[in-house]
């Protein structure tokens, strides 16, 4: 197991209610270990085993619930 920590940049959240769903969004991909989700700083900085994830999947799952997007 190889762990990684990103920092996402996440558009589009204005709330805590936000903050939450992009939380879970993240939390529910297989091989996340960690989130932490801001609307203050519009990130979420997520620690990943990237054996099983990855960067670009984790973005994908955001980006697909076409309420937010992260790069």
């Amino acid at each position: 197991m190889s762990t990684e920590k990103i920092t996402l940049k996440i558009e589009g959240m204005t709330c805590g209610h936000c903050e939450k769903s992009v939380d879970r969004i993240i939390k529910e991909i297989d091989g996340v270990s960690e989130c932490t989700v801001s609307v203050k700083n519009s990130s979420a900085e997520v620690t990943f085993d990237n054996s099983k994830t990855s960067k670009q999947l984790i973005i994908k799952a955001v980006n697909d619930s076409e309420l937010y997007k992260a790069s």
